[in-house]
């Protein structure tokens, strides 16, 4: 499972788009809690020096992130002083990767 929501999530980066909660779990069939698997892929995507995946998605009520987003962007090191200005350049370096491959 894990492998199907990176592919999609590497996708919606490389586009410089986001994807819902919602829309996630709908396209992929998934139920339930998505924020542990999410968690764990960024981590794990974040110490091969790929960057936080998960900031791709988002909430539909904002079109941003929840608030374990930031809190996981804190701990791995990222500067959060201004929330937006975090994600955003979290998801800029995450299209650049994806694009470059």
């Amino acid at each position: 499972m894990e492998d199907r929501v990176r592919a999609l999530l590497a996708q919606v980066a490389a586009a410089g788009e986001t994807i819902t909660y919602e829309a996630l779990r709908e396209r992929l069939g998934l139920e339930g809690d998505l924020v542990p698997l999410l968690r764990s892929l960024s981590v794990a995507e974040d110490e091969a020096g790929r960057g936080l995946l998960s900031a791709v998605v988002v909430q539909s009520s904002s079109g941003r992130p929840g608030a374990g987003w930031f809190r996981l962007a804190a701990e791995r090191g990222r500067d959060i002083t201004d929330p937006d200005a975090a994600w955003q350049s979290e998801r800029a370096r995450l299209t650049a990767r994806t694009r470059d491959g």
